[in-house]
């Protein structure tokens, strides 16, 4: 049996700005797959680009009927569908990604297996990550938190960034692999001033509700006191033997 190997880096807070989302298509290239499956596609901009050179075949699944309307009318090849239950069989796909989608998904560890079931050679996931050991990330991730709840009160599936174990434990479930994954973090600031402005206008949209505000106030506080930071990216690549 092969046996399974996670590789954690963390790159420093000096290294050069990167695109979270452009070292993601590098490294999906990287794979050379003949077929990608992308979870939660929205208007199909990764499909766009993997399809740019006609080597690859792409398929989309989106959820939302607006998005993927739009998505097909431009040409891609996107089916309905939830993460949760995929409908294709076994190893359908070399590599399955999901970009800015796993805090998106009702039932995370369920997702996961089901892109594991899927993918013949790779799962790819990118998405959000907070250094918790910085206050100011702390601050914003905290903001972060608080206004998915609000969105949870409107009825959006919107829950925190995963860490991550959240990724790794459920793939470690589907069998020998190696896992590889990357924390970047550049510390932007950003202005608490508009994020402020941003977040009263978030609460408005729900009935006046006494701890949503005091929590603002609270992180708010924070936020004078340590500053406030943008979000780092986590990408993790699962290999299959």
């Amino acid at each position: 049996m092969t046996p399974t190997m996670m590789v954690p880096r963390t790159e420093p807070a000096t290294r050069p700005p990167v695109d979270g989302k452009q070292e993601f298509l590098a490294v999906l290239r990287g794979l050379n797959p003949a077929s990608v499956l992308d979870v939660g596609c929205g208007e199909g901009a990764l499909l766009r680009a993997i399809g740019a050179d006609g080597a690859v075949r792409g398929v989309g699944i989106e959820p939302e009927d607006a998005a993927a309307n739009r998505a097909r009318a431009a040409g891609l090849e996107v089916q309905p569908g939830r993460a949760e239950a995929l409908p294709f069989a076994e190893d359908s796909f070399d590599v399955v990604t999901l970009e800015y989608v796993a805090h998106h998904v009702e039932h995370l560890p369920r997702a996961l297996r089901e892109a594991a079931r899927v993918a013949r050679c790779a799962v790819l996931v990118l998405d959000g990550w907070y250094d918790e050991t910085l206050p100011s990330q702390r601050v914003m991730r905290d903001l972060d938190d608080w206004r998915k709840r609000i969105d949870r009160r409107l009825g959006m599936v919107h829950n925190p960034c995963p860490r991550p174990r959240d990724l790794i434990d459920p793939l470690l479930a589907s069998g020998p692999l190696g896992i590889d994954y990357a924390c970047r973090l550049e510390l932007s600031p950003r202005s608490l001033a508009e994020l402020e402005i941003t977040a009263r206008r978030h609460l408005e949209a729900v009935a006046p509700v006494p701890d949503l505000a005091a929590e603002l106030d609270r992180i708010l506080d924070d936020g004078r006191l340590h500053g406030c930071t943008d979000a780092g990216t986590l990408l993790l690549t699962a290999r299959f033997p």
